[in-house]
């Protein structure tokens, strides 16, 4: 049911009072709209229960909330707002009860009533489209400016728009980084996952949103199931029955385009000429809301970076990471964070994976062993379609990866430029950790051992002093009493069995001195290092590894720095022969060279090298050697497989 009040036709055009209200009601999506002036009632739609709270002048800002009203015996929602003027218009809306009003709507309620005045008063001067584009455009400044979504954004877009061309929906499409029109949250006034499911690319055909961003001309289909064919079934679920798109420029720039749908009568061009007048208000305002909402994230994220790394800086390990790492996830809008070490498979994991595993497979495609920045994602074919992306950046610390770092998002919206950018940052920042909690744990070790080393020393120096006086006396007592006492006097005795008890109790307190000096300095030759290693990777991937080391003292081994490089070589040697050989034999040979140093060789009888470029690792390996003056050589085998040479020097000459 509509009806106008027949009192105001003097200063109200009471047919486009009646449009005015029908269109709020299909914007607002609810059962009744009722709008009124100082004088009563004006204009009415649907079946409104006649309750309303008072209606005063109302200079809140188009985001502020909304009060409700509760109708406990109709079991309605009722919200009234007004216009800012000093007479205002004054607009009820009652819903089936809402409890919470989205913000896009109370968005859209408060605008609506802004332009109240402009698109119900009768023709005069100035002509109402006029007036329309005019409050249309300070609502879209306003928002422009103060908007802390997209999603209250578009209720202004919907509400400015649809009061112009009386159309009761609207949506925006923008290009985002890998060139696709992307539906933003509060289109069509749809739920967030299925606008970020609407894409296309910017080249498909039959689109109109790609056809007008392409062309940069206005399209209009009044059946689009009919005029554009390509994708009916998503306009079946945006309810979209009569559209214009229309291009969204801002500086010359192709930003997107920007979609009014479901006027009650087919759009014509004259609707068409009207929302091109209000566009260049919308793509600078979408335009400047997503550029503010973007610096706030990267606000955000440096700042999460930074929490990171300062509590990095106060001794903070990675394994105490998830408080960084959920404010992380949060900023991303992802679902879950993980990370995930190498070596001993060990994760520390943020938000809730497990309930989308099967659909994502994420958690199992965690590959801590990856060298290079992998993505993954399911882009939605079809309306309801569940879309996800994932990215996994390694963590690598002197050339060697040690952990990897996963991120996962749902809906299916992928990453931006700059939040890829700040990924790579915080992996980088749990690199800085990683290095930092073996810095810490080596000066840990170190401590123990000085103290142990302190200890021995001064058990040597006091009480194994101590022992050997009291046992000197003991002697020099013995021997005194020779001479006066019979053998077999008790006194004899007694000297005797302190004297043996003084003897044990220095062979005792050596002991516990060789220990503590053995245990505070352990030194393990190159070869038992080597050997760990190899049981390590034979652990890993669950293969046997053939060693031949050199005999006795014969290796003149590198200083630790020079081991250490070394051992890691051919830890990756190793690695690289059991992921991409097959099923081979490695065998692995230690052997001194003829001058100084040593010559490690992996090699395996696989299938070979196969002309692809070398990967990270190997390069990264290259590069760490030939700072420690080694040489590596990777060649073929005669008989198949490949063979690893590394040559490296012995110990660099002190100085005098």
């Amino acid at each position: 049911m509509s009806a106008v009040t027949p009192q105001d036709a003097g200063t109200v055009d009471g047919t486009r009072a009646l449009r005015f209200v029908q269109t709020a009601r299909g914007i607002l999506n609810a059962n009744a709209v009722t709008l009124s002036d100082r004088g009563g009632i004006v204009a009415s739609c649907g079946l409104p229960t006649g309750m309303s709270p008072a209606a005063v002048t109302d200079r809140s800002p188009l985001r502020a909330v909304v009060p409700l009203h509760q109708s406990r015996s109709t079991d309605v929602t009722i919200a009234t707002v007004s216009d800012d003027h000093d007479n205002p218009y004054s607009l009820t809306v009652e819903w089936p009860h809402t409890p919470v009003l989205e913000r896009r709507v109370g968005v859209a309620l408060r605008a609506l009533a802004r332009t109240a005045s402009a698109a119900v008063a009768a023709e005069g001067v100035v002509p109402v489209e006029e007036r329309l584009i005019v409050a249309g455009g300070r609502i879209l400044a306003e928002l422009a400016l103060t908007a802390e979504s997209v999603e209250e954004l578009l209720g202004g877009v919907t509400a400015a728009l649809g009061v112009l061309v009386d159309g009761t929906s609207a949506g925006v499409s923008v290009l985002n980084d890998r060139n696709f029109l992307q539906v933003l949250p509060g289109s069509f006034g749809v739920p967030d996952e299925l606008a970020a499911a609407a894409l296309v690319e910017r080249t498909e055909v039959a689109t109109s949103t790609a056809e007008v961003f392409r062309s940069g001309q206005t399209m209009l289909a009044n059946n689009p199931a009919v005029d554009l064919p390509r994708f009916p079934e998503w306009y079946e679920c945006f309810r979209v029955e009569r559209l214009i798109t229309l291009p969204m420029i801002v500086g010359g720039e192709r930003l997107g385009v920007v979609h009014v749908a479901n006027r009650s009568t087919p759009f014509t061009w004259r609707e068409a000429r009207l929302a091109e007048r209000l566009t260049p208000f919308i793509a600078a305002a979408v335009a400047q809301v997503r550029q503010r909402l973007e610096m706030r994230q990267r606000e955000e994220l440096v700042v999460a970076i930074g929490r990171a790394a300062a509590a990095i800086a106060s001794g903070t390990g990675t394994d105490d990471f998830a408080t960084y790492l959920d404010d992380f996830r949060r900023v991303l809008s992802c679902v879950a964070v993980v990370l995930t070490f190498r070596e001993d498979g060990h994760r520390v994991a943020v938000g809730d994976a497990e309930p989308v595993e099967p659909k994502t497979g994420f958690l199992g495609g965690i590959d801590a062993d990856s060298a290079g920045l992998r993505s993954a994602m399911h882009r939605p074919e079809m309306p309801g379609e569940f879309g996800w992306v994932s990215m996994q950046v390694p963590i690598v610390v002197d050339g060697e990866v040690r952990a990897t770092l996963a991120l996962l998002r749902t809906p299916w919206l992928p990453f931006r430029r700059h939040e890829r950018n700040a990924v790579r940052r915080m992996a980088e920042t749990i690199a800085l950790g990683w290095t930092t909690d073996q810095y810490l744990r080596e000066q840990a070790e170190t401590a123990r051992m000085k103290e142990r080393l302190r200890i021995a020393d001064d058990i040597h120096d006091r009480v194994a002093q101590l022992l050997f006086a009291g046992k000197l006396s003991l002697q020099s007592l013995e021997e005194g009493i020779g001479g006066e006492l019979p053998a077999d006097h008790p006194a004899h005795r007694g000297v005797r069995r302190a004297l043996e008890l003084v003897e044990r109790g220095d062979r005792e307190v050596r002991e516990v001195i060789h220990h503590l000096a053995s245990t505070a300095s352990p030194v393990r030759s190159l070869g038992e290092e080597l050997c760990t290693i190899v049981a390590e990777v034979e652990q890993q991937f669950g293969i046997e590894i053939r060693v031949e080391l050199p005999e006795g003292d014969s290796v003149s081994e590198p200083d630790s720095r020079r081991s250490a490089v070394l051992l890691s070589a051919g830890r990756e040697a190793m690695v690289n022969a059991a992921k991409h050989a097959g099923p081979c034999l490695i065998t692995v040979v230690l052997v001194a060279r003829q001058t100084n140093g040593v010559v490690l060789r992996v090699a395996d009888d696989g299938v070979g090298l196969r002309g692809a470029p070398p990967g990270y690792g190997l390069t990264a390996t290259r590069r760490k050697l030939t700072e420690q003056s080694a040489l590596m050589v990777v060649k073929s085998c005669p008989g198949g497989g490949t063979e690893v040479l590394i040559e490296m020097p012995g110990r660099r000459p002190k100085l005098a």
